[in-house]
């Protein structure tokens, strides 16, 4: 029997459920040629979401370009992959290579050979001080190199321009491009949801009000219990209802997590060959994805600062909307102030999330993992 359930990497198909509204309302935004900004924790399904727009719109003859931000190192090399980035989907459009080369002067296209040892066309900086100028002739490319179709640049994590240290003139000089792009459209994406609302909210800002923003939060409760329910039954395998209620609160209703343990919950049934799903195969599919990330859960504690890591121990056994004394006593937490400053910074890097009016850790196996001890 081959699972059923999928993590680590873009889900689609059966595996994508519950945001058709928002992928039908993301597609009409972008078809009515008009920018979007995606933002929600990590592991909500932002790039999954996005793929199944960007797999819709190719095919309705959409040219469409991705870049990671994560995977930038420098501006030089957000120069270098981005254009390499629009000239890999524009290129079946293009003649020859020829065509393109005069769209450069700061830019240098060269022939060179991928990871699997075909030809590939590279781009380098043909000065070290070209900076804004380089910046602005590679931002100036998509209707260069994409003048015949619809096109549609999704850059994710987009947050990271900030490491760039450009700091706003990276933002001023993009959104002087875009604005000169009416027949571009533009998906932004990011998992630091404070960073991206402020980038996007702020009148201080370039991107003031420059695109619609999408806020992707937990799927309805109860669609993903169906959900588990579903995935498990296409397999042969039934579950009871109670037992989906539990694999969904073990998971934290986070759409990555849900997908995880139900892998491992089915890996627990398949192992014994049985049609049907026991407690005890929930306990043992979560223990094993637990154990799975142990490390991972115990270096990300480690990479904060004390008065952080005291307050993630706090929230994951008590998640809370206001730190006062009482609060701040029950879970040795020091002064108003430095619990304000921790609670800024986890804030801002994604570590906790406010749900509801209460802030809480946003990975619900990093809270299981902190509250145990």
């Amino acid at each position: 029997m081959k699972n059923p359930f999928k993590y680590g990497s873009r889900v689609s198909g059966g595996a994508f459920f519950d945001r058709i509204k928002i992928k039908n309302d993301i597609i009409s935004v972008v078809d009515g040629g008009n920018n979007a900004v995606l933002y929600g924790p990590r592991r909500y399904g932002k790039s999954s979401l996005v793929g199944e727009v960007i797999s819709a719109l190719r095919g309705s003859g959409w040219t469409c370009v991705e870049l990671n931000m994560m995977d930038v190192a420098s501006l030089d090399d957000f120069i270098s992959q981005y254009a390499r980035a629009i000239y890999r989907e524009a290129a079946p459009a293009i003649g020859s290579i020829r065509q393109i080369v005069g769209l450069f002067r700061r830019v240098s296209p060269k022939i060179g050979i991928d990871d699997e040892g075909r030809p590939e066309l590279k781009f380098e900086i043909t000065s070290r001080k070209a900076g804004l100028d380089a910046l602005r002739e590679v931002l100036a490319l998509p209707p260069k190199l994409c003048p015949a179709s619809k096109t549609l640049i999704a850059l994710d994590e987009f947050q990271e321009v900030e490491s760039l240290g450009l700091g706003l003139q990276f933002e001023r000089t993009m959104r002087t491009a875009i604005e000169k792009q009416p027949d571009i459209a533009y998906i932004f994406l990011g998992s630091k949801t404070h960073l991206l609302e402020r980038m996007f909210s702020s009148p201080a800002r370039p991107f003031y009000n420059s695109a619609q923003k999408f806020l992707l939060g937990k799927p309805p409760r109860d669609e993903s219990v169906a959900f588990i329910s579903e995935r498990f039954r296409k397999a042969g395998i039934s579950i009871a209802a109670p037992l989906a209620e539990k694999v969904v609160s073990l998971a934290g209703n986070v759409p990555y997590y849900l997908q995880a343990v139900g892998f491992w919950v089915f890996n627990a049934v398949a192992g014994r060959g049985a049609r049907k799903v026991s407690p005890k195969d929930v306990e043992e599919g979560f223990s094993s994805l637990y154990d799975s990330e142990t490390v991972m859960l115990e270096n990300v504690f480690a990479s904060h600062p004390q008065s952080q890591r005291i307050l993630m121990r706090a929230l994951a056994v008590e998640p809370a909307g206001r730190f006062d004394e009482p609060y701040r006593d029950r879970h040795g937490l020091a002064s108003t102030s430095t619990v304000n400053t921790a609670l800024n910074r986890l804030l801002l890097d994604g570590t906790v999330e406010l749900q509801d009016g209460c802030y809480v850790l946003a990975n619900p196996l990093l809270a299981y993992h902190l509250g145990r001890g």
